[in-house]
């Protein structure tokens, strides 16, 4: 099961791919989308928003929010 977050502070394609770049480090395959301003981790990835937000943090004011409910 894939675990989606909401990322705050992602407004235009030079924040994705900042987001999108700290996505990867942390998990290959990871997919970041802009309108919505998702990050979408692949299945047998599990991590929580903390971990995400420190990644994030070196890249910019960004944050993560979730994973959201499924369904």
């Amino acid at each position: 099961m894939t675990q989606v977050f909401e990322v705050s502070g992602m407004h235009c394609g030079g924040c994705a791919s900042r987001v999108q770049r700290a996505a990867t480090a942390l998990a290959p395959g990871t997919t970041v989308t802009l309108d919505p301003p998702r990050l979408i981790l692949p299945a047998g990835v599990s991590l929580d928003a903390e971990a995400i937000d420190k990644a994030l943090a070196e890249f910019g004011d960004y944050s993560a929010v979730g994973p959201l409910p499924q369904g």
